[in-house]
């Protein structure tokens, strides 16, 4: 588009007229007011000598047109942050991450996808991208249809719930892995683990409560169980996230072959790394 580059507030604005939607709609899809997306058009008119509506979406559309080749095949191409009820992509996860600040203190959370890393572009030092570590639109239908779309959203739904009772659990441990451990190690040590093992006693109580759901979706409470145990331990210790490891083949076992592919989509779908994945700074809410 001329007139130089486009903030990331207008880029999502435009995505999404191009799309069809009002200004109505995009201020409910993105959460804001109908005048905070009015102000951001009329403020691109200005700046870049654009007449209407229609003209800002078809320069933005032939833009987007020319550049498409140059964009990462597994480049992720929905707005975020992802609406509560979003559904466009098939393999969509929704994860809530706790954002931290350069402190590695909690900010908030944000709605995020389960598939969704941040990685360098190739060939650059600097230029960095939303990544889908299924790989492309093709990779996301394959592991979606492997898993089941029925499946996936009741498994979507659960994932739901246990974030939020995890939610908790997962600020009390990132203050507790932020307090300086002074004279007294061993306290700290027995702080963290009481919050571990009252965040597993909740969690096997409401996998428990569901113990129905898991087994019309194939999946065994005993091995979820040790699953969210395997998470936890790995969030004390080493504070990755879920993209950043895979279930251990003695965990995954324990699974039916139907869902398989649900913990290991990298596998599932043959996706390749294109470039080294990015440190995203937040925690995982749930796994």
């Amino acid at each position: 588009m001329r007139g130089g580059r486009v903030t990331p507030r207008q880029a999502q604005i435009l995505g999404l007229a191009a799309t069809g939607l009002s200004d109505k709609e995009i201020a409910q899809r993105l959460g804001v007011t109908f005048r905070t997306v009015r102000t951001h058009l009329e403020k691109l008119f200005r700046d870049r000598g654009i007449r209407n509506r229609s003209q800002a979406i078809a320069l933005w559309a032939a833009r987007s047109t020319a550049s498409r080749h140059m964009r990462p095949s597994n480049e992720c191409p929905y707005p975020k942050p992802f609406p509560p009820d979003f559904t466009e992509c098939p393999a969509f996860q929704a994860t809530q991450m706790v954002t931290l600040d350069l402190s590695a203190r909690p900010l908030g959370t944000v709605i995020t996808c389960r598939h969704l890393e941040g990685r360098l572009m190739a060939n650059t030092n600097y230029r960095w991208y939303g990544a889908c570590v299924l790989g492309d639109a093709e990779a996301r239908r394959r592991w979606s249809n492997a898993v089941g779309v029925d499946r996936l959203r009741d498994i979507s739904a659960l994932r739901q719930e246990v974030s939020a009772l995890s939610m908790p659990f997962v600020q009390q441990l990132l203050d507790l892995k932020n307090v300086p451990i002074g004279d007294n190690p061993l306290g700290h040590t027995r702080q963290l683990q009481g919050v571990v093992d009252e965040f597993m006693t909740k969690m096997t109580a409401l996998l428990r409560e569901r113990k129905a759901v898991l087994d019309e979706l194939h999946l065994p409470l005993d091995a979820c169980v040790r699953l969210l145990g395997i998470a936890i331990e790995r969030f004390v210790q080493q504070g990755i996230s879920e993209a950043q490891w895979e279930v251990p083949d003695e965990v995954l076992m324990l699974f039916p072959d139907d869902v398989r592919a649900y913990f290991r989509p990298r596998q599932a779908t043959g996706a390749t790394t294109e470039a080294p994945p990015r440190d995203r700074n937040a925690a995982p809410a749930n796994r």
